[in-house]
């Protein structure tokens, strides 16, 4: 005997609602086969879930557009942060600028080693030290490093920032979007689970092939297992 199975995706679902709200619109009262206080519940679900699928979709649009802008941003401020702090280990080699100059920049443990630049915390937290501490240096009468000058790396790093906070906006609102959809599809499976056992039960006289049948036009989907699909 074929199991009944509910909507797997959104679409199905949909699918599903329609074909509920479709035979209210064309049979009578006497003749739908589940209670009609579920018609204005299963049409507000519809426009629930529709609005939601389209907040969730214009929300994964953002942030992949957001994030297709803010990738350059990263490469190109940790390319500088980079360069920067290489130029000033260099000239530090060079007796250019004292070793004790790093700990304007919070370099002083690292010796000529870079600091991890790998994650973008990495670079939002380290772009601030040697931004702060260049610019510290200098009302301290120290010599501009350059190639690149600290200028330079705030035009690229104030662009990274405002690309990260922008990106960790986007991923909460398609959090948000995401988590909205769960909890609707949730409402819509009970009321579809409600709504077809009412109709199973109106059918419930008739033979099992006729009763599946009619229980389809409501959108109820039957799935035959392998050795029933052999047998017929």
């Amino acid at each position: 005997m074929p199991y009944r199975r509910l909507p797997t995706t959104d679409v199905a679902r949909l699918k599903a609602l329609h074909a509920c709200t479709h035979m209210a619109g064309i049979a009578g009262l006497e003749q739908l086969a589940f209670p009609a206080g579920h018609i204005h519940t299963l049409r507000n679900i519809i426009n629930k879930l529709e609005g939601a699928k389209h907040q969730q979709n214009q929300a994964k649009r953002n942030q992949v557009g957001i994030n297709r802008e803010y990738q350059p941003k990263l490469i190109k401020t940790r390319l500088y942060l980079s360069h920067f702090i290489q130029v000033l280990n260099l000239a530090i080699i060079r007796e250019e600028i004292p070793e004790s100059a790093r700990s304007f920049y919070g370099l002083e443990t690292y010796g000529n080693r870079l600091p991890d630049l790998k994650s973008d915390t990495d670079i939002l937290e380290w772009g601030k030290h040697i931004i702060d501490g260049e610019n510290q240096r200098l009302k301290k009468g120290g010599i501009p490093i350059m190639t690149p000058n600290v200028a330079r790396v705030k035009v690229w790093y104030d662009q990274f920032r405002d690309g990260y906070y922008n990106q960790q906006t986007s991923q909460k609102t398609s959090a948000r979007a995401n988590q909205k959809m769960v909890e609707i599809r949730k409402e819509v499976d009970t009321l579809l689970a409600t709504v077809w056992d009412e109709v199973e039960k109106f059918y419930g006289n008739y033979p099992e092939a006729e009763r599946r049948k009619m229980a389809e036009e409501y959108g109820v989907v039957y799935v035959f297992r392998k050795t029933e699909k052999e047998d017929l």
